[in-house]
């Protein structure tokens, strides 16, 4: 490196600059798919969220899981561990409108992102109390209106986090507030929200139960906690069955779901709004073209650099040196250049994504321009892991091999008279 200094310089450069860009989304990634609190069961998470019901004379309504339709297919569903049913956030504004948050007497009523859930989204997602507890099922079940809030909303409206027992209005509707957790990040979008309720005690929820749908499509998702990521197949039998028995209990149509979808599927698949299979393979071709067109000019300047080292090479090889040797040190030595790259275009992504994190990291455009996505805020455990680093090794392992490899190979080919002379 000393004796090469602008080699090295451009060499360490060209290689963080590379290396940036696949980690970014190698980062965004890990954020979009790890296990991260609340959402530290993704891995075992799958979900089923449409549902199509045509009626018999007119047509077919396509949209979110009905209240019947959960309580009569999804809570009788025996291979999930748990099952969380909340609200769409994307829905709410459209179905609810704009909700409104207000201590009696006093005139702050913010806005707010309000979930409705059911008590054991409490069991499936983990969120940290600072004070109170989870509504309980027997809250769910009576529709008692009872509500979780956020740390800075509790912080807001009553000036300190100790808010258990207070009464809120939630568009001039009364609850009692049973608990406050900790501020969640968007990043977590199946669990973020200010504020969570029951969603039995939501009228507005609980009147689609005898709609011209009977119940079984509207406002709702159900996130399913299976026992083991491989038990999906079995699910979907199961779902199939359970669909059929409820159908034999609907008069005026038929209801159809599709087959639950995991966490990363489910999360794929809605980055591009593509297949999930399609939207993989978009993402390997981007990865690929990241790292090709580096390659290609760090081989370039590897090519060069091999020529000045022919006659030292023809110099090992008199001496005996094999090409498997030879090969092998130009490898470490390649890979020593590219690590303080790799060092810096990680370091470097690591500012892309959180100077930009609304934009990579948000569920959705959608969510983006109606404002349900959240604020999106990064913890060190989000961005500092073992799985990051190693894909960052990975990275530089990769572009190492396709940047040196060819131009080393033609090097060590040169026979040692020729190398000599050169």
């Amino acid at each position: 490196m000393k004796q090469n200094r602008f080699f090295s310089a451009v060499y360490v450069v060209g290689t963080g600059l590379a290396i940036s860009m696949v980690m970014v989304m190698a980062v965004v990634y890990h954020i979009r798919t790890a296990n991260l609190a609340p959402e530290v069961n993704r891995d075992r998470m799958c979900y089923v969220n449409g549902v199509s019901y045509k009626y018999n004379e007119r047509g077919a309504l396509n949209s979110n899981n009905g209240p019947r339709f959960v309580r009569d297919v999804i809570y009788n569903l025996r291979t999930p561990e748990a099952v969380a049913v909340t609200t769409d956030p994307t829905m709410m504004p459209f179905m609810v409108g704009d909700i409104f948050m207000q201590v009696p007497g006093h005139d702050d009523a913010p806005k707010v992102n309000l979930m409705g859930c059911n008590d054991q989204f409490w069991q499936v997602y983990s969120f940290r109390f600072l004070g109170g507890r989870p509504f309980t099922e027997a809250d769910f079940q009576s529709g008692l209106p009872r509500a979780v809030l956020s740390e800075s909303l509790a912080r807001r409206l009553f000036g300190k986090v100790e808010a258990s027992g207070e009464t809120v209005l939630v568009n001039d509707v009364a609850y009692t507030v049973s608990g406050v957790v900790e501020d969640v990040s968007g990043v977590t979008s199946d669990v973020y929200a200010e504020v969570w309720v029951p969603y039995t005690s939501m009228a507005v929820v609980m009147d689609k139960m005898a709609d011209e749908a009977e119940g079984s499509a509207y406002l709702l998702t159900s996130k399913i906690l299976l026992r083991d990521a491989k038990d999906i197949e079995a699910l979907g039998d199961e779902l199939t069955g359970e669909v059929k028995r409820y159908n034999t209990t609907l008069a005026a149509g038929q209801v159809s779901c599709p087959e639950p979808v995991s966490y990363a599927d489910r999360m794929i698949g809605d980055l591009l709004q593509m297949d999930a299979k399609q939207t993989y393979m978009a993402l390997g071709i981007i990865l690929l073209l990241f790292l090709l067109v580096p390659a290609l000019n760090l081989s370039g300047l590897n090519t060069s650099h091999m020529q000045d080292r022919i006659p030292e090479i023809g110099v090992r090889k008199a001496f005996g040196a094999p090409r498997g040797t030879l090969l092998s040190q130009i490898f470490l030595e390649n890979m020593l250049l590219m690590l303080p790259g790799g060092v810096a275009g990680l370091l470097f992504s690591y500012v892309l994504v959180f100077l930009f994190r609304n934009i990579l990291l948000s569920s959705g455009i959608f969510a983006m321009m109606m404002g349900t996505g959240g604020s999106i805020f990064l913890s060190a455990g989000m961005l500092l892991n073992w799985e990051v680093f190693l894909y960052a090794f990975l990275v530089c392992l990769v572009l190492n091999l396709l940047s040196s490899m060819v131009p080393a190979w033609r090097a060590v080919k040169v026979n040692i008279t020729e190398a000599l002379n050169a």
